[in-house]
């Protein structure tokens, strides 16, 4: 009989139609400390989070080079770069709290083109930028109030920002000299007291760039009064350059000995309505068109 038992378990096990017991075939049940080591079940592993999708360049970009170092970028508008005034200080090393960049905090004039630092005067241009929150002042601004040349590279597509001096400009009491201020606001008034603010500015350019001229006298009021060709500005001659310049033409003049830059490289204007232009469309490259005027270089 048992003979018969054992044959009819071999043929169940042959056929794969029974399964023995663990004990039976030398297999130890869970916990019961036989001789094979117990099998762990697979755990699933956590899932991994994804990163976040690197954030995609805007196509207005530019790299700003931090003397000759890559450090960041700005953003091109309406051909200027701009860049926040946090950004600018992290990437200088300066200090920004609370709508001040290393104490200094700009005040905007209500036309938003200019802002007053110190005392000095601070040509914006089409003014500040508001993108994603974030309010965007133009970055030869940021630079001229902490005494950093700003050059844009076109080549490149990029800007650099020599900071190797870099330091809160100095008072207006301590930049404007007197005699330059009285007689530069004193032609602006004379010559376009009637313009906006920008056809001012662009008189006040061409004054600058005779004195930075070897072919004209090298101050202010040298220039005004040459007479070496003849009389070059007719205020001069009739007396119109006495009188007292109102509070915008001295703005226009601060704004031009600060660095603002309307004319370019213009030598000359000429009101076409009122004066003889033939000689400077003739002879002289033409740059602009500023309110009355026409500027040539």
């Amino acid at each position: 009989m048992a003979a018969l038992l054992v044959l009819c378990l071999t043929c169940l096990v042959l056929c794969a139609s029974y399964i023995p017991p663990a004990d039976a075939v030398g297999l130890a049940e869970p916990g019961s400390g036989g001789g094979r080591a117990e099998i762990p079940a697979v755990e699933s592993a956590p899932p991994v989070a994804s990163e976040p999708p690197a954030e995609e360049r805007p196509e207005n970009a530019a790299d700003v080079y931090i003397n000759g170092v890559l450090r960041g970028e700005c953003l091109l508008i309406a051909g200027r770069a701009y860049m926040s005034m946090e950004d600018f200080g992290e990437l200088t090393g300066l200090t920004y709290s609370g709508g001040r960049l290393e104490g200094l905090e700009p005040e905007l004039d209500e036309s938003g083109k200019w802002a007053v630092v110190q005392g000095r005067y601070i040509w914006l241009g089409e003014g500040l930028q508001e993108q994603d929150g974030r309010t965007l002042w133009p970055l030869s601004a940021l630079g001229r109030m902490f005494n950093c040349d700003v050059t844009w590279h076109a080549e490149t597509g990029s800007v650099d920002v020599d900071a190797t001096e870099i330091a809160p400009l100095v008072s207006g009491d301590e930049y404007y000299a007197e005699e330059d201020l009285l007689w530069l606001s004193r032609i602006i008034f004379a010559e376009a007291g009637n313009q906006p603010m920008e056809g001012m500015i662009a008189v006040g350019n061409v004054i600058l760039n005779r004195v930075a001229s070897p072919l004209f006298p090298d101050t202010i009021y040298d220039v005004i009064f040459d007479t070496r060709y003849g009389v070059q500005f007719s205020p001069a001659e009739t007396g119109g350059i006495y009188c007292e310049p109102d509070e915008e033409a001295v703005i226009a003049a601060k704004l031009c000995l600060d660095g603002a830059d309307i004319a370019g490289s213009s030598l000359y204007f000429v009101n076409p309505d009122i004066g003889a232009d033939g000689w400077f469309r003739r002879t002289k490259t033409f740059v602009a068109s500023v309110g009355d005027h026409d500027f040539y270089a």
